[in-house]
């Protein structure tokens, strides 16, 4: 009986040690084309930054804060990360985490991938999600406590973001974290919008009406780093047409009020958070790594085995084994790796040099990042730019700002390179959704494109050279839109203020904003779909748990206020009867129908009227679709007392109701307001005697 009663204990310990574990979901994959066509090769994940994995940066973070288990997903280049994985210390037997990668080829999205992630019931308790080119040095294990401790004390609080306080202009701020973000006394986010070059905000009167302190920032940028609740990944999944964290973000702050869930921010100052989302963040953040912003993540304690830096005057860092020839000046925040070797009179500045480069005779290299086993001959010239592993560069050659040499590209000699030029020898796509695939982070069909012929474009690599020209599959607006991301290229928010302020009638202004009416014809869209989703539940007989996600989804689409849906599926529920008639069916058709159809979706209305102003929205909404059917003034009676008797109108709500009649100019429209109050007044007598039996019984 004790043997029996320890080996229970010691089973219901190591349960209880599993929901401990501390986890983290690192995304490796970032599902967009920012830095093809590198990312037809290679996934950004194992970018070098720094001479150093990407990844490598992340996993460090996560290590440093006692995360026990990591699962990086990634969906292209699997067995790249594997591999990469497997041979890192990661796999060691003393490495301070487990790193497993989760390969799954089917997500195109964020979305996707946590979708996939709460499919295999990876999760099993709180857990921290970031991506896979994060560099950070915050102290992350007390928020994660912080995030712990407030979710006991309220279910609803979901999730946790962090956010680094980085002012306009800052050089990590990049143009996608330009926000605005509003929170309350208690650091809960009411608002979130993307600017997107605009220079105005707007903000519903309610946010400032029902919140006594109220903070506005613009001082902020989302640094991707989520202390989650397991709810998240259930969000996801619950709404299907989430792709990424700011359609999380805006959905849970527009279904709120259906929902319930609640989003809390963290902001970080002094210490260091950011994510290589495009090549000029790639460049701010290897010049932060190199002055030691990052610190502890700093390139003589990143170093694989074996190999070590050595830290020079004016942040310049010298590994073993490189050869510098006489005459060569490295000028200030340099990193030469293992076995690379500089010839006479080259200067370089402000670069990173891989591993076995050999860089020749009268070189400039001016904010230029050189991967490993690159040749560049001598007299060649080249400024903000990067070559991947195995390019050459023939003798005067010129590289002018923003070009993209990637995987084994050849050029020159003699050729001048156009600024934003990007080259490539992967095979080329078949067709624009194979370049889709061939661009994106996920790199479908990789195996069947190594086939095809490599072309060599002559006119633009030169006579020895090897590549061609990558252009993207992408529309004139978005395609100049890649090309302002590329590095040296990437135009100030200055200069898109004046066009984005003149455009059109602000529709765009109006995507990124939550808590706002949309336009007439949304609505319109709105109410379509709600009546088409409700005909097909009953149609079909489908639960109506189904119909309430899909007026939530059709909700968020259409960005719809709580007053406005309420009105609008009280409309759809009255409307539902005469779908199939030719003609309005008459009162004593109408009223059996309409009284066992809102039975049957009385569930539905109750998710949606749950206080007193929603329960007046419902009541106004009655109201004013009777003006439009007589016949359904006749049901009034006994649609009120069915909403009565199933709470979902208060006898408080219908009596403010039926006492004030709103006011009209119009006569016609008065006089059948008062006709739907005298049609209603039997039942509100009855109500008013039923409250005074209430009354004199509690007396007594």
């Amino acid at each position: 009986m004790a043997a029996n009663t320890k080996r229970n204990k010691g089973r219901g310990d190591s349960i209880l040690q599993q929901e401990d574990i501390l986890q983290a979901v690192v995304l490796a994959d970032s599902f967009n084309v920012r830095f093809a066509p590198i990312t037809a090769e290679r996934p950004r994940a194992l970018f070098p930054l720094v001479n150093c994995p990407l990844l490598d940066y992340t996993l460090e973070f996560l290590a440093s804060a006692g995360i026990q288990e990591i699962f990086v997903f990634c969906c292209s280049h699997a067995d790249q990360l594997k591999n990469h994985i497997q041979a890192s210390k990661w796999s060691q037997p003393n490495s301070p985490c487990i790193v497993k990668p989760i390969a799954s080829e089917g997500c195109h999205s964020v979305g996707d991938a946590l979708r996939e992630v709460e499919r295999k019931s990876m999760i099993r308790s709180h857990f921290v999600l970031v991506s896979g080119d994060l560099l950070s040095n915050m102290l992350l294990k007390d928020l994660i406590e912080q995030h712990k401790a407030r979710f006991k004390t309220d279910k609803s609080a979901v999730i946790t973001l962090v956010f680094k306080q980085a002012f306009p202009g800052h050089r990590t701020r990049s143009v996608e974290d330009d926000i605005v973000v509003g929170t309350d006394s208690t650091h809960r986010i009411l608002s979130y919008q993307k600017m997107r070059g605009r220079t105005k905000a707007r903000f519903p009167l309610n946010l400032f009406e029902e919140n006594k302190e109220l903070s506005l920032r613009y001082d902020l940028m989302h640094s991707h780093i989520s202390i989650c609740s397991p709810r998240v990944t259930e969000l996801f999944v619950d709404n299907f047409d989430y792709q990424n964290m700011s359609d999380l973000i805006r959905g849970t702050l527009i279904n709120e009020e259906i929902e319930g869930n609640k989003l809390y921010m963290h902001v970080i100052e002094e210490e260091y958070a950011a994510r290589v989302t495009d090549l000029p963040m790639y460049d701010s953040i290897s010049k932060d790594v190199i002055r030691r912003w990052v610190h502890p993540l700093v390139p003589d304690t990143l170093t694989s085995e074996g190999e070590g830096y050595k830290l020079g005057r004016h942040n310049v860092y010298l590994a073993s084994n490189v050869t510098l020839e006489r005459g060569s000046v490295l000028q200030e925040d340099v990193i030469v790796g293992q076995g690379t070797s500089i010839g006479t009179n080259t200067v370089i500045s402000q670069s990173v040099i891989g591993k076995n480069c050999a860089i020749g005779e009268n070189v400039i290299l001016d904010n230029t990042y050189v991967w490993d086993n690159v040749r560049i001959e001598s007299n060649c010239k080249l400024s903000m730019a990067i070559l991947c592993d195995r390019v050459c560069l023939r003798d005067s050659v010129v590289v002018q700002p923003g070009c993209v040499l990637s995987f084994g590209v050849k050029v020159g000699p003699g050729i001048t390179l156009p600024p934003g030029t990007l080259l490539t020898t992967a095979p080329p796509a078949h067709d624009e959704s194979d370049q889709e695939d061939m661009a994106e982070d996920g790199a479908a069909g990789h195996a069947t494109r190594q086939q095809r012929k490599v072309p060599v474009d002559r006119d633009v690599v030169g006579e020895e050279g090897e590549g061609y020209e990558w252009r993207p599959a992408l529309d004139e607006e978005e395609d100049d839109g890649l090309r302002q991301q590329l590095l040296g290229l990437n135009i100030s928010v200055e200069e898109g203020k004046e066009s984005s302020s003149s455009e059109g009638s602000g529709d765009e202004e109006q995507d990124e904003f939550v808590s706002i009416s949309p336009p007439p014809d949304d609505t319109k869209l709105f109410y379509n779909e709600v009546v088409d989703s409700m005909q097909r539940t009953l149609e079909e007989n489908i639960k109506l748990e189904n119909l309430i996600l899909e007026i939530n989804s059709s909700k968020y689409a259409y960005n719809v206020s709580m007053r406005e849906l309420v009105q609008l599926v009280v409309k759809a529920v009255l409307e539902m009867p005469h779908l199939k008639s030719a003609e309005p069916l008459p009162a004593a058709q109408l009223v059996p129908r309409l009284t066992k159809l809102v039975n049957k979706l009385l569930p539905v209305l109750q998710n949606y009227i749950k206080n007193a102003e929603s329960q007046l929205d419902c009541l106004n909404s009655l109201e004013d679709y009777c003006l439009t059917s007589k016949a359904t003034t006749a049901a009034l009676p006994k649609l009120l007392l069915q909403f009565y008797e199933a709470d979902v109108l208060s006898e408080e709500a219908i009596l403010h109701w039926y006492s004030n009649t709103p006011s009209s100019d119009d006569a016609v429209a008065s006089a059948s307001r008062k006709q739907i109050r005298t049609q209603v007044q039997p039942f509100i007598k009855w109500l008013q005697e039923a409250e005074e039996e209430s009354d004199s019984s509690e007396e007594d």
